[in-house]
């Protein structure tokens, strides 16, 4: 083979021209791009991705994190007020404290942070009004509000360092919008700027069936729409009304007329679904409506609470180690249950300024003052939810051609109401260079 010297091979020596050419470009790129990488724009942007990537983690560590030893006291809060009324030391760690811890105690051990939070969230009971002085309705779990929010402060405290600031809230709106429900708000009130949000939504402690006076409702869409819209004399109308109207039959065959027809059974059905209930033509309970299960519920739990703490006695909530105390004492003419009498007659004082009438009994007192509290939810809830509900029936209404109610309607339904989870939100900003 014969040898070609390397400097008369032209191809060898462009190509080696060429390569030395690239590199010293690349190398001037690199000089003239390194004052850019290194500017503030680009450290900042560096640092907000950080920062929002530590509001993400610490949000999430949190809700999957467990609170291995978690204590509250059952009404810890109401009893402190009524011990220190008949002249107790409730500031004292001493035999009270330790009485009480031992009778009221309830731990929580080995739960997460997020199912300390949904089951918080869940036994509030808070209204969107004042009653007793407070919008929280049950009087037991005070203590648990404060013990929880305690430990998720610690537990951000350390997480986070003293480098940054934070605020958590958690809500748990039955009806999106209406502060009815649970809520739980922790930290500073965050500034204006340069704040980091991670948010999360968890499941409420509530089975999706309820059972009431022996009937069976789920809360789902399908189960919604096969048992109750099917069966319900305002889709039978909405459906005629907009029949009519597209085949121009009177009395609906100007817009003024079916408008005001669909309008006034999609109300009713929505109000129905939100507030009151569902019933058919023979007026049995077909749904019974978000708001009115749900307080209901949340009033008669508290109720019956209520009234067995005081009027059955104390032993009837904590068991029968109180009984005992009480047996001995009332040899010696000691008075059953002091404290439990301290709270009755404190409520029945409370109920009657309230409801300005005297009552036989405490549950008679709670009854009516349940039946007070939902007319004042029901006027909120419909006052809050009647513009929503007017805006959907127009859009429904200028789509009657197009229309398949029983998906729009319940997909619309179900996009108002959240029984089944809360969201928690988490904001993050720097308070420390």
């Amino acid at each position: 083979m014969k040898k070609t010297s390397f400097f008369q091979n032209q191809f060898g020596i462009s190509l080696m021209y060429d390569a030395v050419f690239f590199v010293v470009l690349v190398s001037l790129s690199g000089v003239v791009l390194i004052p850019a990488l290194q500017s503030n724009i680009a450290i900042e942007g560096s640092l907000d991705k950080y920062r929002e990537h530590l509001a993400d983690e610490a949000l999430n560590t949190l809700l999957v994190s467990r609170a291995d030893r978690f204590s509250y006291k059952v009404a810890g809060d109401v009893i402190d007020d009524a011990a220190g009324g008949i002249g107790i030391d409730t500031s004292s760690k001493g035999l009270y404290g330790f009485i009480l811890s031992w009778l009221l105690a309830r731990e929580q051990l080995h739960k997460t942070y997020a199912n300390l939070i949904s089951e918080n969230l869940g036994c509030q009971f808070k209204l969107p009004f004042l009653v007793f002085g407070t919008n929280r309705f049950n009087i037991f779990t005070g203590d648990y509000d404060r013990q929880l929010k305690e430990e998720i402060k610690n537990f951000l405290n350390f997480y986070l360092g003293d480098k940054y600031g934070f605020n958590f809230t958690a809500l748990w709106h039955p009806v999106k919008g209406v502060s009815l429900g649970g809520d739980i708000f922790i930290g500073d009130p965050p500034p204006d700027r340069d704040c980091y949000v991670a948010r999360s939504f968890i499941i409420m402690p509530y089975k999706p069936v309820v059972r009431v006076n022996g009937t069976e409702f789920v809360f789902t869409r399908y189960w919604f729409e096969e048992n109750v819209l099917k069966n319900i004399s305002e889709i039978v109308n909405i459906t005629g009304v907009i029949d009519s109207y597209n085949s121009g039959f009177p009395p609906y065959d100007n817009y003024t007329n079916a408008l005001n027809a669909f309008s006034e059974n999609l109300s009713n059905l929505i109000q129905g679904f939100l507030v009151y209930g569902i019933q058919n033509t023979i007026n049995e309970t077909l749904f019974p409506g978000i708001v009115n299960l749900t307080l209901t519920y949340c009033l008669s739990e508290v109720k019956n609470a209520v009234v067995s703490f005081t009027e059955n006695s104390m032993k009837n909530v904590m068991g029968e180690t109180l009984g005992t105390v009480d047996d001995v004492f009332e040899e010696i003419g000691g008075e059953i249950d002091p404290l439990a009498n301290v709270i009755k007659n404190e409520l029945n004082d409370t109920l009657s300024r309230v409801l300005g009438t005297v009552f036989d009994t405490l549950r008679e007192g709670f009854d009516l003052l349940e039946e007070k509290i939902k007319t004042e939810i029901y006027n909120i809830v419909c006052g809050f939810i009647d513009p929503h509900i007017q805006n959907f029936i127009k859009v429904v209404f200028d789509q009657t051609y197009n229309l398949d109610i029983y998906d729009l309607l319940s997909e619309w339904l179900f996009d108002r109401v959240s029984i089944n989870q809360a969201e928690v939100t988490l904001m993050v900003w720097e308070v420390r260079g």
